[in-house]
């Protein structure tokens, strides 16, 4: 990560060397005399060459979630994440991309960390964007996008260590620690995903401009928790389609007021379907605002600050002991990032 950094802040320290360019955007990042700036919840239809780091927290909260019986409590996790994109602009109508984040999340109170511990997770994936149609007369510009992705996660779980141990009195502490008892710690699990959309980048004169995206996705998700009955761990296999669709709003008070700020307003809406172990398939839905400020005074720079939440997203969902499916209330994410990237 410190690799990325210095290699995002280099032009920008050595920017008196090369000044007579620091005041000429990048024609693949001006459109229709608007200069963009590149959303959180969606790729850009831009051909670009570039690379950012986003660096976050995130706090995620689950309202009144069964967790034995007619007790319900409210958990709520916080996490770190750190995000790296990359964009290669091959030619004016081909690039790639590469995206890699890492998050840690845990819980943030004793009921918390109990039901759920915490997670490990990291994400790769890489892309290529071919741009369908760029008219400067009306300041559009539409982009196709094609994505691979894999996640590697590893699941700290208390819950079931704490039962392993409490059904078998008799273990001693080397037990605990060189014995199966140790194995329900840590759950791995592994995603891969393929995912295509349409991005349109369209300018609304040179303070205005509308981002907009419809990307579908689908996922299939393979854990691999402990059973003491089979001695070993078993292989669950679950599969997810997503549906996104994204729309950022962005003002730049640079052209009219002389004001170097930008202020981008997002909104995203989620659907699709996922299959669960042991539980029905169920619907997905959530709705996601963000907005961000960017200092909008160097062309060939992006720097703000972002926020976003996603709002009632779907239930946290358990069985009882009687089989029955039982929910939580709607849960919620939100955080906040630090955005750093260079536009070539």
């Amino acid at each position: 990560m410190l690799l990325a950094l210095g290699l995002l802040l280099a032009p920008v320290m050595t920017a008196g060397a090369v000044s007579s360019d620091e005041g000429t955007p990048p024609l693949n990042r001006q459109l229709g005399g608007h200069t963009f700036q590149l959303p959180i919840f969606q790729q850009s239809a831009l051909i670009t060459t570039h690379v950012g780091i986003r660096e976050g927290v995130a706090r995620y909260s689950v309202p009144a979630m069964p967790t034995g019986g007619i007790e319900r409590r409210d958990l709520w996790l916080l996490g770190l994440q750190s995000t790296l994109d990359l964009g290669l602009r091959l030619t004016d109508w081909l690039d790639l991309s590469v995206f890699a984040r890492a998050t840690s999340v845990i819980g943030a109170n004793v009921v918390s960390l109990v039901t759920d511990g915490g997670s490990l997770d990291s994400v790769g994936q890489a892309g290529v964007g071919v741009r369908l149609l760029r008219s400067e007369a009306s300041g559009t510009q539409l982009t196709l996008r094609a994505v691979g992705g894999l996640t590697k996660e590893r699941q700290l779980t208390l819950l079931p260590f704490i039962r392993a141990i409490t059904n078998n009195p008799l273990l001693t502490v080397d037990d605990v620690l060189n014995g199966q008892a140790r194995e329900y710690l840590l759950v791995p699990a592994s995603e891969k995903s393929v995912t295509g959309g349409v991005f349109l980048a369209q300018s609304l004169g040179p303070a205005f401009s509308l981002q907009a995206s419809a990307i579908a996705d689908y996922a299939w998700r393979t854990s691999k928790p402990f059973d003491a009955v089979a001695g070993g761990r078993v292989e669950q296999k679950t599969e997810a389609t997503r549906v996104n669709l994204a729309a950022a709003l962005t003002a730049d008070m640079g052209p009219p007021l002389g004001i170097p700020i930008a202020v981008m307003g997002e909104y995203l809406f989620t659907t699709g379907w996922r299959t669960e172990v042991e539980l029905p398939d169920h619907t997905l839905h959530s709705h996601s605002l963000a907005l961000g400020v960017y200092y909008s005074g160097r062309p060939h720079l992006q720097v703000g600050l972002g926020a976003a939440a996603t709002l009632d997203a779907e239930p946290r969902r358990t069985l009882n002991a009687e089989g029955e499916t039982l929910e939580s209330d709607d849960t919620t994410l939100t955080y906040a990032q630090l955005i750093l990237r260079y536009i070539f």
